[in-house]
């Protein structure tokens, strides 16, 4: 962190500071993470860095919630802050993890909103649109978004959400003329990593 302020490289001090947050809470270190996180505020009311830039700080906030009740005013506070740049890194995320929460609720209408006025094509906007298509039970739409998610996933180079989509394909019942494709696919591509992590889904396919 000197060395970004010696050299006043702005977005590298305040990386380092919530990195420094990150760190002191997986150490149970409870007054220093917030700590660090006011410091990285300050600074960033000190250096007049767009608005934007604040999401950082509620979005650690949600890192640090419990639950994921205790997350979503967090995860809303990161939204309305970055609401004038929704692809900010924060903000994309942030509403993945409140449109993964309100379907598990049920409250389909929020998981909307979400998506409501959002307007640039990617991968991880398709992703999101796949899942609430999926938690309408809307086949069609959902056949559409899925295909779209994936072949922006693969053009992004974005290894993870493409294994992620042909696997969510593959469980689709409406989507089985696809699955030898997709099924190979995981077979090439699943890396170690990713397999452990969707060992019970994968095993529940035979894949």
């Amino acid at each position: 962190m000197q060395l970004a302020f010696d050299a006043q490289d702005k977005r590298r001090e305040l990386s380092a500071l919530t990195y420094l947050s990150v760190l002191a809470h997986k150490h149970q270190q409870e007054d220093d993470k917030y700590l660090y996180l006011q410091q990285a505020e300050n600074k960033m009311k000190d250096y007049q860095i767009p608005n934007y830039h604040f999401a950082i700080v509620p979005y650690h906030y949600a890192i640090f919630a419990k639950s994921p009740q205790d997350k979503e005013p967090h995860l809303k506070q990161v939204l309305e802050l970055a609401k004038l740049t929704p692809d900010f890194w924060a903000a994309q995320s942030s509403r993945q993890q409140l449109m993964e929460y309100y379907i598990n609720q049920n409250n389909l209408a929020e998981a909307q909103n979400l998506i409501n006025g959002i307007t640039t094509d990617n991968a991880k906007n398709s992703y999101l649109k796949t899942l609430l298509a999926q938690a309408l039970k809307n086949d069609d739409a959902f056949t559409t978004h899925a295909q779209r998610t994936f072949e922006q996933a693969e053009l992004a180079g974005d290894l993870y959400l493409s294994l992620d989509m042909a696997l969510l394909i593959c469980s689709s019942q409406s989507m089985q003329d696809n699955y030898d494709f997709y099924s190979q696919y995981i077979d090439k591509k699943g890396t170690d990593y990713w397999r452990r992590n969707n060992e019970k889904k994968l095993l529940a396919l035979n894949l």
